[in-house]
C-alpha cells in the first residue's frame, strides 16, 4: 500500500548508457553521470519544477539522479533527501518487467517482487515527509510505481527528464498526468 498523498516524479536525464537502450548491454553501471544532453534536459525542466508546490525533494542515491536533481530542483529551497530504496532495478528485472508488459499484475515472489517491495518502501518514505514531494529516480522505479498504484491510463515507460504528477482522487483511485 502507498500513502495517499500527491507527489511528482522525474526520471533522471540522459546518460551515455541510455543511448544504448534496446540493445543487450547487461547491467549498467550504477553510478554513471549525465551526458551533455542529460544536463540540457534537466535545465529545460528546471522552470517547470521551480513552479511546482514541492515541499520535499527525494532522490535515488545514484550520480545521474543526484545530478538531475541538482540542476532541475536548483531553485527549490526545501529539504533534500537521498532514499536508498529509490535505486534502479537490474537489467534482469527490467527485462522481466518488459516481458510482462504494461499493466502487469504485481509479482508474487522472486527478484521483481523484491524490487517492487523496495520501491514501495522508498515511495512511502518520500511520502512520509512534508508534501507534495518531488521524487527523482529511474525508469524502472516509475514502472514499479505505476504498477503499485494501479495506474492504467498512462504510459509506464518514461523518457529522460519526464515529469509526472501522481494524485489520489476522491474515488480512491490514483491518476498520473504527464507534465513534461
Amino acid at each position: 500500500m502507498i500513502l495517499e498523498k500527491e507527489f511528482y516524479f522525474v526520471r533522471h536525464g540522459q546518460t551515455d548508457h541510455n543511448i544504448l537502450e534496446g540493445k543487450d548491454k547487461g547491467d549498467h553501471p550504477h553510478d554513471i553521470s549525465l551526458n551533455a544532453t542529460g544536463k540540457a534536459q534537466a535545465a529545460l525542466i528546471e522552470p517547470i519544477i521551480a513552479a511546482l508546490p514541492v515541499q520535499t525533494v527525494c532522490v535515488s542515491p545514484t550520480q545521474r539522479t543526484k545530478e538531475t536533481k541538482a540542476i532541475a530542483a536548483s531553485r527549490l529551497a526545501v529539504p533534500h533527501f537521498e532514499i536508498e530504496e529509490l535505486g534502479e532495478c537490474t537489467m534482469r528485472i527490467w527485462k522481466e518487467l518488459v516481458t510482462l508488459g504494461m499493466y502487469c499484475s504485481l509479482p508474487k515472489e522472486g527478484p521483481a517482487w523484491h524490487f517492487f517491495d523496495r520501491v514501495r518502501r522508498g515511495i512511502n518514505h518520500a511520502l512520509s515527509m512534508p508534501g507534495p514531494a518531488l521524487i527523482v529516480a529511474h525508469g524502472g522505479v516509475h514502472w514499479a510505481t505505476c504498477c503499485l498504484l494501479g495506474i492504467k491510463a498512462h504510459s509506464w515507460a518514461i523518457e529522460n527528464c519526464g515529469i509526472v504528477h501522481f494524485s489520489h482522487t476522491e474515488k480512491e483511485q490514483w491518476t498520473a498526468k504527464r507534465l513534461a
